[in-house]
């Protein structure tokens, strides 16, 4: 495939045609802008080297000059299950892994499936299908059409969604409630607790709904509250503001349940990274689970489906280790 079929393919789905038609006057005008802003904007070109670096482990994989077709035709979102020629083509493909270029080995950020995947749509006979590699810590694997689509081996219950202390909102939630945990134990016990493994950073669901808890208690002592303000020990009044502006923030009132600060705050945490990866700050975008045999699940990430989840489903299927999210993805979306 030499380079200007390679640009007609990429850009083909542009067309209400499915690729150019020269005795359109729109076409026309259409395929000219496209290659100037592709051609002539320097971001363009190195997208073009990341597919070429995919393009070249595909070529190696299967040992072929050209790359083949996939022929089944699919539609981004719908479910798929790839057999024959091609279904062989995507189980010689799901193991490579683009090379970093530091090493010039197979990238240690990137999973099973992603080349298969890229593969399947940037070569689809459709040809309706642009395809970028957009790993990196806070982004999708990959970028069909301008939709996130972050791709999951099925052998794998769980997803990562990567660190969220650059997330001040959930950090400082978090911060806030832990501290109060450490603080109202240690008033509680007249000395301080003893170490725990639970921080913001690091920390089981059910010890959210502990601390939680431990807070509401506390904002409930509403005698201790009035002989506070009267008095001005500001110390003890800056607390209750504290936990009145963290129930303002989670739109929670002052009878709110420990399960329902915990979930909200856990809420909040997958929010934040869901609308980057794989959203990337749109309206939806994709999960997609795929197996060695060809086997791909789509699961459609909106906003409305995230705000949907109940506090059990978020308390029982979220870990938080390291800064690092995990979610049993299937029990929560599926």
């Amino acid at each position: 495939m030499d380079i200007l079929e390679q640009f007609i393919r990429s850009v083909s789905y542009k067309f209400p045609k499915g690729y150019p038609d020269m005795k359109d006057p729109k076409d026309v005008e259409l395929l000219h802008k496209l290659v100037n802003e592709t051609v002539l904007t320097p971001k363009k070109s190195t997208l073009s080297e990341q597919q070429a670096d995919y393009d070249d482990r595909i070529k190696d994989a299967l040992g072929v000059e050209q790359i083949p077709i996939c022929q089944t035709p699919l539609e981004l979102g719908r479910d798929f299950n790839l057999n024959g020629k091609d279904g062989e083509i995507w189980g010689k493909l799901f193991g490579v892994k683009p090379l970093a270029s530091r090493t010039g080995k197979q990238s240690g950020g990137s999973g099973n499936g992603e080349v298969s995947v890229y593969w399947a749509f940037q070569y689809n006979k459709s040809n309706k299908y642009q395809v970028q590699d957009q790993r990196g810590s806070d982004n999708p694997d990959l970028v069909i059409n301008d939709l996130g689509v972050e791709i999951k081996d099925y052998s794998s219950k769980q997803i990562t969604l990567g660190k969220f202390f650059a997330d001040k909102k959930s950090y400082g939630l978090l911060s806030n409630l832990f501290g109060f945990k450490s603080l109202l134990e240690a008033l509680k016990n007249n000395n301080f607790p003893e170490g725990s493994a639970s921080n913001p950073g690091t920390f089981k669901p059910s010890e959210l709904v502990d601390a939680s808890t431990l807070m509401l208690n506390f904002y409930k002592e509403s005698k201790l509250k009035e002989f506070a303000t009267k008095y001005q020990f500001d110390m003890i009044t800056n607390i209750f503001s504290r936990i009145e502006s963290i129930l303002q923030e989670l739109n929670l009132g002052s009878n709110a349940s420990p399960e329902d600060i915990a979930a909200g705050i856990l809420k909040t945490m997958i929010r934040t990274k869901l609308n980057n990866k794989p959203m990337m700050g749109k309206d939806r975008g994709y999960v997609l689970n795929v197996n060695v045999g060809g086997k791909g699940d789509f699961v459609e990430i909106t906003n409305e489906k995230i705000d949907s989840l109940d506090n059990k489903s978020l308390i029982d299927n979220i870990s938080v280790a390291s800064s690092e999210m995990k979610m049993n993805f299937d029990a929560l979306f599926k």
